[in-house]
C-alpha cells in the first residue's frame, strides 16, 4: 500500500530514489504518466493493469483520450539502487527541476512540484476539506 510522503531530489541525470518503504510495491518496473492535475503518477504493475482495463472499456467515441493516456505512459526500470530515469517530458509537464514531494495515493504514488502541491492543497478549502471528511465517514 503506497502511504504517506517523502521528499527527495532529482540528481543530475533526471533521477530520482524510490524510498525503500515504496520499493516492495513497485518491484522491478514502474508505469509513470502525466496525471491529471499537474503531478507524475507512478503506478505498480498490478495497479496499471487495472487501470488499463478501465482504459480499455467503454465507448469507442473514447479512443482520441485512450491514445492521449495510453501515448503518455512511460515504463522504467528501478536500478540496482532503487532510482528510475524520469523522462525530460514528464519532468518538464509536471515542472519538476530538483525537488521532488513523493505522495502516496495507496494504489499509485504521486510526484509533485513542490510548489505546485502547495498551491493544489491551498485551492482546498478547510470548509471543502471538512465536507470530504464527512462524506468519507472521517468528521
Amino acid at each position: 500500500m503506497l502511504i504517506g510522503n517523502a521528499v527527495h531530489n532529482l540528481d543530475t541525470k533526471g533521477r530520482i530514489v524510490i524510498p525503500a518503504k515504496y520499493r516492495d510495491d513497485f518491484g522491478a518496473t514502474v508505469f509513470a504518466l502525466k496525471g491529471v492535475d499537474g503531478c507524475i503518477r507512478l503506478y505498480p504493475h498490478e495497479q496499471f493493469m487495472q487501470v488499463l482495463e478501465k482504459v480499455r472499456g467503454g465507448d469507442v467515441t473514447k479512443n482520441h483520450l485512450r491514445r492521449k493516456i495510453m501515448g503518455s505512459v512511460e515504463q522504467i526500470s528501478l536500478d540496482a539502487q532503487g532510482r528510475i530515469l524520469l523522462s525530460e517530458g514528464l519532468r518538464s509537464e509536471a515542472g519538476i527541476t530538483d525537488r521532488v514531494r513523493m505522495v502516496g495515493m495507496y494504489d499509485w504514488l504521486e510526484l509533485w512540484n513542490e510548489a505546485s502541491l502547495e498551491k493544489a492543497d491551498e485551492e482546498l478549502s478547510t470548509e471543502d476539506e471538512l465536507k470530504l471528511m464527512a462524506e468519507l465517514g472521517l468528521a
